[in-house]
């Protein structure tokens, strides 16, 4: 039984899909699903998980190893002796208002300076560079912290930003599965407690925002922590218009600058 599918999840099994499993884990499994769009990632997640864009959740996870074979019809999932009806609830998380986003949020984990002053100059591209694919984890902290910069880029710069943002995340050097959540969360979309993060940080919700806090922190060894801190980044630092999101380069900070007296 199907809990919920997250947006980009019920997008590539609502169609004929066929494919593999990548890779198992107690309470998730990733498959590669070859459908009418080209290749996907899709996680099916034990319901204890939260929900997210690529997210499967099930009562019980089915019996599922490394390359074993899959196929769907549009409404069932199914893999050797085993099926999982795929039509249940879509998911996707809510977005505050842009200008709700303010102030400077704690960060769980230390950030780099020079991390830092890239995401307060808009240089995504040079953000994702350093950080992409660095770190341990199934997806590295360092896109961790860039999906939360990157959720951010996407709620502030608006469709604007969509097609600088979705660049960015496709080329980062990183795994398959890391990827895939890096493009959804240039989309905006990320998992559910990142979504009550940013719904919290609204000003005067401080106990709000410490409960979210600790659920996002509480995610995985410690995705969680390193989203918290990609978040909180963005919000204190990254550039505020949508015109400044939507361009790629220094050239945003640069004209910034450029209106401003010394001193």
């Amino acid at each position: 039984m199907t809990v919920d599918l997250g947006e980009g999840a019920h997008a590539v099994l609502a169609r004929p899909c066929r494919g593999t499993v990548v890779a198992v884990y107690r309470r998730a499994a990733y498959l590669r699903l070859d459908g009418e769009t080209g290749s996907h990632i899709v996680a099916l997640v034990d319901a204890s998980l939260a929900a997210g864009p690529l997210h499967v959740r099930c009562a019980v996870l089915p019996p599922l190893r490394a390359g074993q074979p899959v196929a769907g019809d549009g409404t069932r999932l199914a893999g050797g002796h085993w099926a999982l009806r795929v039509d249940g609830p879509v998911w996707r998380g809510a977005l505050p208002a842009a200008e709700s986003l303010v102030g400077d949020p704690p960060r769980p984990v230390d950030v780099d300076p020079e991390v830092e002053d890239l995401v307060r100059a808009g240089r995504l591209e040079e953000l994702a560079a350093r950080v992409g694919g660095r770190g341990p984890g199934l997806t590295p902290s360092g896109d961790d912290q860039l999906a939360g910069v990157l959720v951010v880029a996407r709620l502030v710069g608006g469709p604007a930003a969509g097609p600088r943002l979705d660049a960015i995340a496709a080329g980062v050097a990183t795994t398959e599965i890391a990827r895939a959540f890096l493009a959804w969360a240039a989309r905006g979309q990320c998992i559910a407690p990142v979504h009550d993060w940013l719904a919290a940080v609204a000003p005067g919700r401080p106990e709000e925002l410490a409960a979210a806090q600790r659920s996002l922190v509480a995610v995985g060894a410690s995705s969680g922590a390193h989203l918290a801190a990609g978040l909180a980044l963005a919000v204190s630092q990254l550039p505020r218009t949508t015109s400044q999101i939507a361009r790629a380069g220094p050239e945003p900070l640069l004209r910034q600058s450029a209106g401003r007296s010394p001193g």
